[in-house]
């Protein structure tokens, strides 16, 4: 096995900030390969995306899956590059929670609150030892409504979620007086990413992102984990299972099998 391991002064930023971003963590190369794969499918994307609306109402959609494929997704999710780097963050062995496809649209009008996805995984599993990777397809900077994390606010523990305004029935957002405080404490740094950039966070970690004015796609790839040692709560009997890990090769072949598979597709269309 490659050694993918953060290196110590990575892994003390993790745990001061709760985050990490690593530019040029996937090659271009690779990342070309995963964006074509993904704009072939956006059709079946955005026809069955899970849709949130904010507290103004307004919606964005992602697409989202909680169990293993043979796809380019699905590998990514498997990507040993991704997984060691979690056993470090993380204090132990990891199992794969879920992976989504967060789909801004040029002109989307909606934002995500708010939020630390423990707020959400909570009912999910006991402990907050819990960890998402945001992959870069795209460009993200401001004017597109990159993420927004705030530094160190994972160390002050999980806030109370609930809905609020014109929110989707299952969303809900951090509570807005504990948000505002932490707003005045911890440093709002701006995720801005290009192409490969990997962002390490913590599901303590509170962030939001703007919506997306621009006329330019904002697409990401989230891979989701928890320690294979935190007890699943009102769970799936699957979830906290032992999942296999890939290295680079296989992930080329599963994204090159899916693209081969598309191509099938649409030449029994014609």
């Amino acid at each position: 096995m490659v050694n993918h391991a953060l290196t110590p002064a990575q892994t003390a930023a993790f745990h001061a900030d709760g985050f990490l971003l690593i530019p040029d963590f996937f090659s271009a190369a690779e990342i070309d390969a995963l964006g074509r794969v993904a704009r072939a499918d956006e059709a079946r994307l955005l026809s069955f995306p899970y849709t949130s609306r904010d507290s103004q109402g307004r919606t964005t959609n992602l697409f989202v899956w909680d169990r293993l494929r043979d796809d380019a997704y699905s590998a990514y999710a498997r990507h040993e590059r991704i997984v060691q780097p979690w056993r470090q963050l993380l204090g132990g062995d990891v199992t794969y929670f879920h992976h989504k496809m967060m789909l801004k649209q040029p002109g989307t009008e909606g934002s995500w609150e708010w939020h630390q996805d423990y707020g959400y995984y909570y009912k999910n599993y006991l402990r907050p030892d819990m960890g998402g990777t945001m992959i870069a397809i795209d460009p993200a900077h401001r004017g597109n409504g990159c993420l927004q994390v705030l530094r160190g606010s994972h160390r002050h523990g999980r806030v109370d979620h609930a809905r609020q305004g014109n929110q989707s029935e299952h969303e809900t957002m951090a509570d807005s007086g504990r948000v505002a405080l932490l707003i005045e404490r911890c440093e709002r740094v701006y995720c801005e990413m290009q192409p490969g950039a990997a962002l390490f966070f913590h599901s303590n970690t509170l962030h939001h992102s703007e919506p997306n004015p621009s006329t330019e796609p904002r697409w990401a790839l989230i891979t989701n984990y928890t320690r294979s040692d935190n007890p699943p709560f009102q769970a799936r009997e699957d979830w906290g299972a032992g999942f296999d890990t890939w290295n680079t090769e296989q992930v080329s072949d599963a994204v090159a099998r899916h693209a081969d598979r598309q191509r099938a597709r649409e030449g029994a269309a014609t």
